[in-house]
């Protein structure tokens, strides 16, 4: 660490750190690290300050819904003042982050001199992975300078940070990029720029609960992420993410900026960081691939859809929120073991989810792309087989909603055993003979021509019987066009239905 007219230069620090100050280069637009002085982190300090919770804007008796804005005062849950989701703290403990911010910016001390080891009331993973070196980042409780605590406060607060609320623990999470700090200003422009157009969105408008003619407003859709479509599911935040940053590369301002961010990523380790615990992980740079090219949004806008067997979606239900979060790992590792994960919740996929079993079995399976389509044009006719038999088999209903559902099940029941054949096949032609045979006398139609090279492959044994079955089981699951066409769409769960209920009402 050097010293230059009171101004700090450090050169092995944590993200953490490292994220304040990219981002006090970017706000205060200056030149390099060695700019920062002790008025620009105060007035970060300050900014941070005030965004720390939110608060509703007006009267909500007799609504359904209420905005809420961003307010300068502590938390408190019990008159809807709810700790903001970049304020990376404990609900219990976040009154330790205000005062500890509040009496550093009472401070006038020299940045260089020590305050002392950092704590968790300034940084939340103190002791983990916080030992600055300048051999490596480890475990430990780090001593630290002024300096350094005002950039851990910084992060903590800013909102200029992606960030959102685990809907299981309620504990607020933060992304945080490893990255060099030239590419980390890259990101953060970004993500300002993502920032700004989320906040033109509904995201912060919050459910209003009635409850024996008491009215409770519930978090506002911020709480799902700060960014632009954020995800349903808490555990689809790390890759929602990036599938926002591939959605700005559309944008021409901005799209050389986000390609270059995009390049950062690959092979980068991100920190997710809440109150007192930090894990890491990184980009499969085939999935930041699909980000590049704007397609990753859609899959995973559409993941939320999917159908699992016999169960229905809500926010209660742990085999949803099982099949996210392995959902999730795929998405991040896109590895044969994370797929066999996500392919062992046996459900129905919406149709977008096709490029992405296309990207996985072509890239990282290195099965021939034009087997991988015949096999999709096999697994499609299957799905659309259980379809029309499912809809042969159950009977008109004036009740629409109750007709679709009847069909659903039906249809899965139909799916169930094409896939059970599948499994239980113990060659290549059997496979082919089992499944083929099964669906034609469903349908009495024959396979489509467009699937006889898998079927070849399979049957002679070139296609490797695993990979197989894989393909046909997963492309089997892809809704057809057809149906999704003539479904009505559906009602689903809202965020802030359900998931928060006498959570919101400690006093706290």
């Amino acid at each position: 660490m050097g010293q230059c007219n009171n101004r700090i230069i450090m050169i092995h620090i944590h993200p953490y750190i490292r994220y304040a100050q990219a981002l006090l280069v970017v706000e205060n637009q200056l030149e390099s690290v060695s700019d920062i002085t002790l008025e620009h982190i105060h007035a970060t300090i300050k900014s941070g300050l005030n965004a720390f919770c939110v608060e509703p804007v007006e009267d909500f008796k007799q609504k359904k819904t209420v905005k809420f804005r961003f307010a300068g005062e502590k938390n408190d849950a019990k008159n809807y003042k709810f700790l903001a989701p970049n304020i990376i703290s404990s609900d219990m403990q976040a009154s330790k982050l205000y005062k500890s911010a509040e009496d550093f910016l009472k401070d006038t001390k020299k940045m260089d001199k020590p305050c002392g080891g950092l704590t968790m009331s300034s940084m939340p993973i103190v002791g983990e992975f916080c030992s600055f070196s300048e051999k490596n980042v480890g475990r430990g409780r780090p001593s630290s300078s002024v300096y350094e605590q005002g950039l851990a406060i910084i992060t903590s607060l800013t909102m200029l940070k992606p960030c959102l609320q685990d809907r299981i623990s309620f504990s607020n999470v933060c992304i945080i990029p490893d990255i060099p700090l030239e590419k980390m200003t890259d990101f953060i422009k970004l993500f300002k720029r993502m920032r700004i157009q989320q906040l033109e969105s509904s995201l912060m408008y919050g459910r209003i609960n009635e409850k024996k003619e008491k009215f409770e407003p519930k978090r506002p859709k911020i709480f799902q992420g700060n960014f632009p479509n954020p995800p349903r599911s808490s555990s689809m935040g790390s890759i929602a993410l990036l599938g926002a940053i591939g959605e700005m590369a559309k944008e021409s301002e901005v799209s050389a900026l986000a390609h270059r961010v995009l390049d950062s990523l690959k092979d980068a380790t991100f920190y997710m960081v809440q109150y007192g615990n930090a894990s890491t992980y990184t980009y499969n740079h085939y999935v930041v691939e699909l980000a590049n090219k704007s397609k990753l949004k859609s899959i995973v806008d559409s993941i939320y859809y999917t159908e699992l067997y016999n169960e229905k979606r809500t926010s209660k239900n742990t085999e949803y929120q099982k099949f996210d979060l392995f959902t999730s790992r795929f998405l991040l590792l896109f590895n044969p073991p994370s797929f066999r994960d996500f392919l062992s919740f046996r459900g129905e996929y919406p149709n977008q989810i096709e490029i992405l079993l296309i990207t996985y079995f072509s890239k990282m399976a290195k099965i021939d792309p034009q087997v991988v389509s015949s096999a999709k044009s096999l697994g499609g006719w299957l799905n659309q087989t259980a379809y029309f038999a499912a809809k042969n088999e159950v009977e008109k209903n004036e009740n629409e909603k109750e007709y679709w559902e009847k069909i659903r099940k039906v249809k899965a029941k139909f799916l169930i055993e094409l896939e059970s054949s599948i499994f239980s096949a113990k060659s290549g032609d059997a496979l082919i003979a089992q499944a083929v045979t099964r669906a034609g006398r469903l349908s009495n139609l024959d396979a489509p021509e467009s699937a006889s090279l898998f079927m070849e492959k399979t049957a002679s044994g070139e296609l490797e019987l695993e990979n197989a079955k894989n393909l046909l089981i997963a492309f089997s699951r892809i809704k057809n066009k057809k149906e999704s066409e003539s479904q009505p769409k559906e009602v689903t769960l809202e965020y802030g239905e359900e998931e928060y209920q006498d959570e919101d009402l400690k006093n706290i």
